[in-house]
């Protein structure tokens, strides 16, 4: 694992999945976590397995999505001051039920208010702050999903493309302020997205070994990337077929979503979770 230079960190997303695998590879000794979900227990969890490796922990328990929650949170952890790397790691997955035809519309308006308008949010918000600051990182967490959209989770590959289009315009942006934006588009990671994805899930990969290569991205000062390289150069190949048979491949890998109840609001708090 590279030894990169940030000490004060923001990761939103931090309780589960790729999120939590990027806090639990960054934590250590002189390393400050600002930990943002909106699901507080697995966060707390994963916030004592950092302090356990000696890091200095910070949780909030929000709901990015609503406004004004990413900058009040920024401020409330930072106190003043910006992060050195801001790791934008939110997102739900939802899609066509199975035996639907068509993504409820709740589900939809939930996956861009989350994945895009929250995301968005709080990558302004960490942008305004480091550009003052002059220095920092930000990592969107993109998919795959927005060089392949999904037929089956429209909506969500919309989210997604969003995002990657957005992290070309902020880079541009942000271009001689001395802040980087990495943009990250990962395929199939064993997270609870993939638990509500009902099919198969070729290439799939666990969480820490995609937090592996987003360091490693980090440490050598990427814009972009995108893994695993197969799934990538299949997607390539796919896009020289005709429209047909393309449809055709893509057909034995349609699947289904089973949709999750939206999480109840989170219980606003303080800066209780630090040690």
């Amino acid at each position: 694992m590279p030894d990169l230079p940030y000490r004060r960190i923001a990761i939103a997303g931090g309780s589960r999945g790729i999120g939590a695998a990027l806090a639990l590879a960054l934590a250590g000794p002189g390393r400050e976590l600002w930990l943002c979900a909106r699901d507080g227990p697995p966060l707390e969890e994963t916030a004592r397995a950092c302090r356990d490796k000696g890091a200095q922990v910070r949780c909030h328990s929000c709901d990015l999505s609503q406004p004004g929650a990413a900058a009040a949170w920024l401020d409330e952890m930072g106190e003043g001051r910006a992060p050195d790397l801001l790791i934008v790691a939110v997102g739900i997955f939802g899609g066509r039920p199975d035996g639907a035809v068509v993504t409820p519309e709740a589900v939809m308006r939930q996956v861009i208010a989350v994945n895009l308008t929250g995301a968005l949010a709080l990558a302004e918000a960490g942008a305004l702050r480091m550009r003052c600051a002059g220095r920092g990182q930000i990592v969107l967490l993109g998919s795959l999903a927005a060089r392949d959209p999904l037929p089956d989770a429209p909506a969500y590959s919309a989210s997604k493309a969003g995002l990657a289009c957005y992290a070309r315009a902020l880079r541009a942006d942000l271009a001689g302020s001395g802040v980087g934006v990495l943009l990250v588009e990962p395929g199939h990671v064993e997270t609870r997205q993939t638990a509500q994805h009902q099919g198969a899930l070729p290439l799939l990969m666990s969480p820490p070994a995609a937090a592996e290569r987003i360091l490693r991205a980090l440490d050598r000062g990427r814009s972009s990337m995108a893994f695993p390289r197969r799934a990538v150069l299949a997607l390539w190949l796919l896009d020289l077929l005709p429209a047909a048979w393309r449809a055709a491949v893509l057909a034995r890998h349609r699947f289904s979503v089973h949709n999750l109840a939206p999480p109840a609001p989170p219980v606003a708090r303080g800066p209780g979770g630090e040690d």
